[in-house]
């Protein structure tokens, strides 16, 4: 059986998302040599890289992100506690994109990171 192993945002400044996802988020920085950030998200990670050069992104046959980067992708968490994580995010000045509310058995809100990738923070109820 496959399992996601981690998933790699690439971001426009490391700093700044790093401190969004470890002060709104309450992600656990996993401590690696490099200049990526790693982080801890239950059974996989979440890890953040700031953007490439363009040799870099041709390496792997891709291209550097444009315009808003989260379109068409939504990254799905589960939290403890929903109404914690939507204060701590109002109060931090957080793009919210939808109020909590229960729908298909999730509390469930969505936000948008520095970079404009869409992150839905919910728990079954």
């Amino acid at each position: 059986m496959s399992e996601v192993h981690e998933v790699t945002l690439i971001v426009e400044n490391i700093e700044r998302s790093r401190e969004f996802y470890e002060n709104v988020l309450g992600f656990k920085r996993i401590e690696k040599p490099g200049s990526r950030v790693e982080l801890g998200a239950g059974g996989c990670s979440i890890v953040l890289e700031e953007d490439f050069e363009e040799e870099v992104f041709a390496q792997y046959n891709l291209r550097k992100p444009t315009g808003k980067r989260g379109n068409g992708l939504v990254l799905e968490l589960n939290v403890d506690d929903v109404e914690k994580i939507y204060e701590n995010a109002v109060s931090m000045g957080v793009e919210i994109l939808t109020e909590p509310k229960v729908m298909w058995g999730r509390n469930h809100f969505l936000l948008e990171d520095p970079d404009g990738y869409v992150l839905g923070i919910g728990k079954s109820v």
